[in-house]
């Protein structure tokens, strides 16, 4: 663009930006010299390269072409509120945008920790509870023991978990299940304890349908306590 001389001044925005060419720059230079009015609007819209570098890689996008700056001095802004109101606002900007990073890091650090406290539970499928049976055996009598006998079906054959209370006080203890055809088995064996009291795990290879009947006995054979399935 070549300006002519009646409208030179208004070349004063892409003055500002740095977008005119070399002639219609030495045009309004020259104009400027002269110039109060063009002087007076140069000062209030000094800031607006600063405001364009604040919407930058930081903020936005920007003229990365604006760089052919004017390099005769510029006379001095009539009015630095422009300046003072561009640098407030990149001001709230920074503040603002680590105010949004501390909140984004705090969510990520909650939602982490959710998923390792929950993740567990969310992709772990429970054991199913295996088919157990209670069953309180009687005490032999002149016997006063108390026992409780659970089996508990497995894929092996019968697992059995039993109480004892008030049962002899030394010597060894047996648990015996007897099948159908009236076999005995050991299912477990233990040292009878001081206080009577014993809890203990036995197993067997039957199945809990094949064994017709439970028995304590002491090491010499004697039968405390029994209980038929």
């Amino acid at each position: 663009m070549n300006a002519g001389p009646d409208d030179v001044h208004v070349l004063l925005g892409a003055y500002v930006l740095g977008g005119l060419a070399d002639e219609d720059h030495r045009a309004f230079t020259e104009h400027l010299r002269t110039c109060r009015d063009c002087q007076a609007e140069l000062g209030q819209v000094s800031g607006l390269p600063r405001l364009l570098d604040l919407a930058g890689p930081d903020g936005g996008p920007h003229l990365s072409d604006a760089t052919d700056a004017p390099t005769t001095p510029l006379p001095p802004a009539d009015d630095g509120r422009v300046t003072d109101l561009l640098a407030e606002v990149a001001r709230r900007r920074r503040t603002r945008r680590t105010w949004l990073s501390g909140i984004a890091a705090a969510a990520a650090a909650v939602l982490f920790a959710g998923g390792a406290w929950l993740g567990p539970g969310m992709f772990t499928t429970a054991a199913p509870t295996p088919p157990t049976t209670h069953y309180l055996a009687s005490a032999a009598p002149g016997s006063a023991v108390k026992v409780d006998v659970a089996l508990v079906t497995r894929g092996w054959g019968t697992q059995l978990d039993i109480d004892c209370e008030d049962m002899p006080k030394n010597g060894e203890l047996l648990l015996y299940v007897i099948d159908g055809s009236g076999k005995a088995m050991t299912a477990a064996s233990w040292r009878a304890t001081a206080t009577g009291y014993s809890k203990v795990t036995g197993a067997t290879f039957l199945s809990p349908d094949q064994i017709k009947s439970i028995e304590v006995r002491t090491g010499t054979g004697t039968v405390v306590a029994s209980a038929r399935t």
